[in-house]
């Protein structure tokens, strides 16, 4: 963090978003650390599951301030069992949210904004519009209703995008009353649609904790990925690191400028048009696409605007 906080400082930075593959507010000097960042002069953006918005941490975050905190939640909003966030508790959501608005309500000026962001499946669909009426009566201000990445051949079987069967549950259909009353947004279900991206269009950077540089948060670490329900392997694609040489540096490397022209056009195969996606041996077992591309942007569901982050 020394080394980076002083490139962050001389960066023309519209904002920093915390967010990634973990919970930000485990971090032990999490507060020290967004004492720092809040010197800098952009919008600072947190993404939380709110396990650990403690009384204490709430008066910290509504305090410090930051401009924007997004919290997570997937199950039904009143229910006793989770089914996708296992082990966690509806109820201590509540009241780690309604804690958060409450301390938020006594700062006049400087208030941060608090959305809810909630990924949709077949599992939860229906209990969406009711999270969505509880977070507007408690304060909430704006919402998010992204799709499922599935990491997981499970995962797979539980997306609401990839599904052409006449029952297929549409998410504007069924959240178009919350859409008229509420700052909404909802993700797209259909895959056939241009692509652009939404990382590159804004010029992002993705820092991973080991100091890593991505364009986005999906090229930022090797896994699997059930792409039209065929399992692939989608390999990282790191353009340095800030340990050995600055965010200017990387960013005017020769890598990163060939891979962001090669959005000017969207260079890359259009893998949802592919009739036989299981047969992908380059993606599957190499991580190639048919282009020769390293990077899987020919997939990336963000790009169709189906994954959507705050």
């Amino acid at each position: 963090m020394q080394k980076l906080l002083p490139m962050l400082e001389t960066a023309n930075l519209d904002r920093i978003v915390l967010l990634g593959f973990g919970e930000a507010l485990c971090n032990p000097h999490i507060k020290e650390l967004l004492t720092e960042l809040r010197e800098i002069d952009t919008r600072i953006v947190l993404v939380s599951n709110a396990t650990f918005l403690t009384d204490d941490m709430a008066s910290f975050l509504a305090s410090l301030p930051l401009d924007e905190l997004y919290v997570s939640w997937d199950d039904d909003i009143y229910g006793v069992d989770t089914e996708i966030r296992r082990g966690a508790s509806a109820a201590l959501f509540r009241n780690n949210i309604e804690a958060l608005v409450a301390k938020i309500s006594e700062f006049r000026i400087n208030r941060p904004l608090i959305g809810l962001q909630i990924v949709a499946t077949k599992t939860n669909h229906r209990f969406i519009p009711g999270s969505i009426e509880y977070g507007k009566s408690i304060g909430i201000e704006r919402f998010i209703v992204s799709n499922l990445y599935p990491y997981s051949a499970a995962m797979a079987g539980d997306v609401l995008y990839d599904d052409y069967s006449s029952k297929k549950i549409k998410l504007h259909k069924l959240l178009r009353h919350a859409v008229k009353r509420s700052r909404l947004t909802v993700a797209n279900q259909d895959i056939h649609v241009n692509r652009r991206c939404p990382f590159i269009e804004k010029g992002t950077i993705f820092i991973t904790a080991e100091g890593d540089i991505a364009t986005c948060p999906e090229l930022a670490y090797t896994h699997p990925a059930f792409y039209s329900g065929k399992q692939r392997l989608h390999t990282r694609f790191i353009l340095g690191n800030i340990n050995c040489n600055t965010l200017e540096e990387i960013w005017n490397n020769k890598e990163f400028e060939e891979l962001r022209n090669k959005f000017e056009y969207y260079e890359f195969p259009d893998c949802s048009f592919c009739q036989h996606p299981d047969l992908c041996t380059l993606r599957i077992e190499k991580g190639y696409d048919c282009f020769d591309n390293l990077t899987p942007c020919g997939e990336c569901l963000w790009a169709r605007n189906i994954i959507i982050c705050p």
